[in-house]
């Protein structure tokens, strides 16, 4: 900018010149983005770099296996496919016949990254490091009815018996013959006769007749089981040796239905019944992005952490029961609960934040010695158009002084009106018109001793 003259000089207050105020808050400006400038440039490619490594952004849809349409992963699974939508997240559910079948998919097919599945039905070839655990969702019972009036208290009881252990690919057919095989039984020697049917249909059939035994894998809440329970054609099979089961199969608890729990008017049950149960888990392969991990875990218990007959509410979700590596998204919601970001900001904006992180490295270390660099920067800058007539000064002074020197004064007068001319034309930020101004005394005071060495001379 042009400077303006002090008020001594001219007798216009700056207030009065607002043109001259702006002029000088926009050098201001321009100086302060010539020092910070390269910084923030610095920064910004640092920032650039690191974006290429930055993980990418969740999609928006999502594939799940679950089951039957009429089973209860399918039914769970609506309810988290709502709570997705309500962050933007479609969640499309994939039908199959349960457990096996999820984990083939799983581990098979590159659009199912998560899937409801059974305890005790991973295969055994899977490595540990294609799928974690992300929940422990809720205890899934084994019920064992069989028709008849005889009360068993032994799956040894049902040698030689039509039982139904469900269709290939279920977990209920992985549960039943693990079961079945671990108490001496098998299809294959004929120790008993297998039935594919499940669910409703195996209900009816048993009820009907035309089965005598059938495994159920399922919540205490599947409208059949209830009405297998009030029947009075079957019974419930109540397991003497429950506690054996649960210590040979690590996924496994042990489970006490307890009498007139399902209906305290009529008695039912009639008496305490000892079973066991897998727990069903949500599970995830290593490609399904971290983001969506909060998601499932919040709507996991939205949905199953209210309680049941087995289990008080809060008891699940849990990771109690996993069978793979825990997600260590995973770990740290359940030991911390879910992150500040993920409390307060939409999913997009808490994703996005989580997603930058990477970045505040590069950022900071570049940015944080810069910034404490730059002010002696700007200082030098702008102290440097003022203190190099210093230089001019000082070198004037010391010919004046010197006695012996034959320059003429009127070099030295010409000198320095030339510097006074290019002073005017100085930028210099306000905060800075102290040393500007020292300049202008000190450039006076040696105009006064040119002049006194001008009257010796002539004297």
């Amino acid at each position: 900018m042009v400077r303006r003259k002090s008020g001594l000089e001219t007798g216009i207050d700056s207030e009065q010149d607002p043109a001259a105020g702006r002029h000088g808050s926009s050098d201001d400006c321009s100086e302060l983005w010539k020092a910070f400038g390269p910084a923030v440039a610095i920064a910004l490619t640092g920032f650039a770099v690191a974006w290429m490594y930055m993980a990418p952004a969740p999609p928006k849809e999502i594939t799940i296996a679950a089951g039957h349409r009429d089973g209860a992963y399918y039914r769970f699974c609506t309810q988290y496919a709502t709570r997705l939508a309500r962050n933007g997240i479609t969640l499309n559910i994939r039908e199959t016949n349960g457990s096996v079948e999820n984990y083939d998919l799983l581990i098979s097919d590159d659009d199912v990254d998560i899937a409801i599945v059974q305890g005790g039905t991973a295969p055994s070839l899977t490595s540990d490091s294609t799928l974690e655990t992300v929940a422990c969702l809720y205890p899934e019972p084994l019920w064992i009815f069989c028709r008849g009036d005889s009360v068993l208290s032994d799956i040894r009881e049902l040698r030689g018996l039509r039982v139904a252990v469900g269709p290939q690919g279920s977990g209920t057919r992985c549960m039943s013959e693990q079961v079945l095989r671990a108490s001496g039984l098998s299809a294959a020697s004929r120790s008993f006769y297998p039935d594919s049917r499940t669910g409703f249909d195996a209900a009816v059939a048993l009820r009907r007749g035309e089965l005598d035994a059938a495994f159920f894998v399922t919540s205490a809440d599947s409208g059949y089981i209830e009405e297998l329970i009030r029947s009075p054609a079957v019974n419930l099979v109540s397991l003497k040796r429950q506690a054996a089961y649960a210590q040979l199969f690590p996924w496994m608890l042990s489970l006490t239905l307890a009498q007139g729990v399902v209906d305290l008017q009529t008695d039912l049950p009639s008496r305490d019944i000892k079973m066991i149960a897998p727990a069903a888990n949500l599970v995830a392969s290593t490609d399904l992005h971290e983001a969506f991990i909060p998601l499932f875990l919040k709507a996991a218990q939205e949905v199953h952490s209210g309680g049941g007959l087995f289990v008080r509410p809060g008891d699940f979700p849990n990771v109690r029961l996993s069978e793979h590596p825990l997600n260590a998204s995973a770990a740290e919601y359940f030991k911390h609960g879910p992150s500040l970001f993920d409390r307060y900001l939409p999913f997009w904006v808490s994703s996005l934040i989580s997603r930058t992180r990477i970045l505040l490295v590069p950022m900071l270390t570049l940015l944080i010695p810069l910034v404490r660099l730059t002010p002696p920067i700007y200082r030098w800058r702008i102290r440097s158009r003022i203190y190099r007539w210093y230089e001019v000064l000082r070198r004037i002074d010391q010919q004046l002084s010197d006695q012996n020197t034959s320059r003429s004064v009127m070099i030295y007068r010409t000198e320095l009106e030339r510097i006074e001319k290019e002073l005017q034309a100085i930028d210099v930020p306000l905060s800075y018109m102290e040393e500007f101004y020292n300049l202008r005394m000190h450039l006076k005071l040696v105009s006064r001793r040119i002049n006194e060495q001008h009257l010796k001379r002539a004297a």
